[in-house]
């Protein structure tokens, strides 16, 4: 007759606390884009870019309806969405910086 031997139980394991659940971690654009959502008027990202940078993330925004669902180049868009987006030179921060500013159009 065959008898099975228990599996060893490490010390570590008997002690653990239960699992405490972590909340998910939204990326920086699930977060802004959430917080302009529920301003209902322009929003400005917290954050400076360059002159090119910021042309492209007002236009990555901007047109995002155009690209299909899973082929968002920001986080945190939802398919269906239009948004207004603006971007501008700013005296804060370092010279040549810009600001980008967006609004949902459309939900």
């Amino acid at each position: 007759m065959l008898q099975e031997t228990p599996h060893p139980v490490s010390s570590t394991a008997l002690n653990a606390s239960p699992c405490r659940q972590r909340p998910k971690r939204r990326s920086f654009w699930q977060r802004v884009l959430d917080q302009a959502r529920s301003t209902g008027d322009w929003y400005l990202i917290p954050k400076l870019y360059t002159k090119n940078t910021a042309a492209q993330i007002a236009s990555d925004i901007r047109r995002a309806h155009e690209r299909g669902a899973g082929d968002h180049r920001v986080r945190g868009l939802q398919v269906g969405e239009m948004w207004e987006t603006k971007w501008s030179p700013t005296s804060k921060g370092a010279p040549g910086d810009c600001e980008v500013w967006v609004r949902l159009a459309t939900s």
